[in-house]
């Protein structure tokens, strides 16, 4: 899949993350970092806008000099209506994680799904099955990102099995039952639900306590809050070899900064930086 371009403006372009809350984000850390090493102009906030107020930022989206925006929970889905195209990867997602300007429209797309793919790729893994646990927009791009791969079976667990049915209808996915994901035998575990996450779902996981990981070559857990969750430190005692969160977050603002700018950043260089920030 190609990605459009924009080029960066003068020193007064502003670029942030916009979500509810985003006191969390690790998102003006890593754009900041990435803006000084590759000698760009413009500065990187964090905009808290509730659904309240979500119309009125629109506005000084197209009003304010913001070249750049990033999308988080809970607004992926909810920007799109004030957006002038979309391309193809958020269409496919059905959800906005990036936004920019190209040519004077304002345009939506999702990196999301490259920050599943790129560490894969860079492994060279083609995974000839998977398992995703979640059935929220991380899983459409991490569906996106294994069909790029070339993965043959792909599996959902969530505990929503209607929304699981709802949203990936004709899709040739195969729906598991929340009880009954720990009985498959997946070359790949993708956690993309937000427990084992820093804060009250810390000291959960969502494998089933007391199940093996039999069969299961790699795990790997979205969540980058801690680095290490518990899945990963299960998945690790199992034998299983793991790819943190940390590295999806990495690669999906590397994506966010070429559309941002045409320039990347050195993912490695980033991923040792930020390790510094999470526990």
């Amino acid at each position: 899949m190609s990605l459009p371009l924009s080029v960066p403006g003068p020193s007064s372009a502003l670029y942030g993350v916009i979500g509810h809350p985003v006191g969390h984000s690790l998102s003006p850390i890593l754009h900041t970092w990435a803006f000084s090493c590759l000698q760009l102009p413009g500065a990187y906030l964090k905009w808290d806008v509730d659904s309240s107020d979500f119309a009125a930022f629109t506005v000084a989206l197209r009003v304010l000099p913001i070249h750049g925006v990033s999308i988080t929970l809970p607004h992926k889905q909810r920007i799109i209506p004030y957006l002038d195209h979309l391309t193809s990867e958020a269409m496919q997602i059905k959800a906005v994680n990036t936004v920019y300007w190209e040519q004077g429209s304002l345009w939506g797309t999702n990196t999301d799904w490259q920050g599943i793919f790129r560490p894969l790729h860079e492994r060279s893994l083609v995974p000839a099955s998977a398992l995703i646990l979640g059935a929220g927009g991380a899983s459409l791009a991490a569906v996106v990102a294994l069909r790029q791969l070339g993965c043959h079976t792909i599996s959902l667990s969530a505990r929503d099995e209607q929304k699981v049915n709802r949203q990936f209808a004709g899709q040739g996915i195969v729906s598991v039952p929340w009880e009954e994901r720990s009985e498959c035998e997946p070359d790949m575990l993708i956690n993309s639900t937000p427990l084992g996450m820093a804060g009250d779902l810390q000291n959960h996981s969502p494998w089933p306590e007391g199940h093996s990981l039999k069969g299961v070559s790699w795990v790997f857990d979205l969540v980058y809050t801690p680095k290490q969750t518990r899945l990963l430190s299960e998945a690790e005692q199992a034998g299983c070899k793991t790819i943190s969160g940390l590295e999806m977050f990495v690669y999906q603002a590397l994506g966010q900064c070429e559309v941002w700018t045409g320039q990347g950043f050195d993912p490695r260089a980033a991923y040792d930086f930020l390790s510094g920030f999470v526990s």
